[in-house]
């Protein structure tokens, strides 16, 4: 089994109201201009990631405290991951309680197994490219890939609020979770 260390969290998405209007989230979030040069084939903090091998892989994600966000990277022969260099990247998003209130009412059914933990695959519903992770609240999760046509932008529930892949939920990789007192375990299949 991995382990999750404080190194591998990438990024810290406050608690705050969200607010779901995409002119509001454009002009928060300023993406396109604080990620001008990044990369299109890997999410943001590529030092930081979970390397796993192929397969079905166990990590312990006890140390990730509410509000971190880590990503879990394997190599895939699956096309789905072409644009990402047939790397799956799957972030795991530990919720406070303000994401928490707002993942029921707003996750889509049959998707959340644990309401405090938010998993899903980092690839842009519109073409496969790379989706990284922003740190808004508002808007945590957008298309690495700015073009005009492109920058799609995700909410807390995975769902598209802006660009390309409005309307469009981000995918569920196939996962258990498993909480025991302090222990933490996802088990990607």
């Amino acid at each position: 089994m991995h382990k999750m260390t404080r190194r591998q969290v990438i990024a810290m998405i406050p608690s705050s109201t969200v607010l779901l209007c995409p002119a509001i989230l454009n002009a928060q979030t300023e993406i396109d201009t604080d990620w001008a040069d990044i990369p299109r084939d890997t999410p943001i903090g590529h030092n930081s990631l979970i390397e796993v091998p192929a397969g079905p892989a166990e990590i312990e994600i006890s140390a990730l405290l509410p509000g971190e966000v880590t990503v879990i990277a394997r190599p895939s022969e699956d096309e789905t991951y072409a644009s990402t260099g047939m790397i799956q990247y799957v972030a795991v998003h530990h919720r406070t309680a303000e994401q928490i209130a707002f993942g029921q009412a707003n996750d889509r059914a049959g998707t959340v197994q644990n309401p405090a933990y938010f998993v899903t695959n980092l690839v842009c519903s519109h073409r496969g490219k790379a989706v990284g992770i922003t740190g808004n609240p508002s808007a945590p999760f957008a298309c690495t890939d700015r073009g005009g046509r492109h920058s799609s932008v995700y909410d807390a529930a995975g769902f598209g609020v802006s660009g390309a892949s409005k309307d469009e939920y981000l995918s569920i990789p196939d996962y258990q979770l498993s909480v025991s007192g302090d222990t933490v375990v996802i088990a990607l299949a």
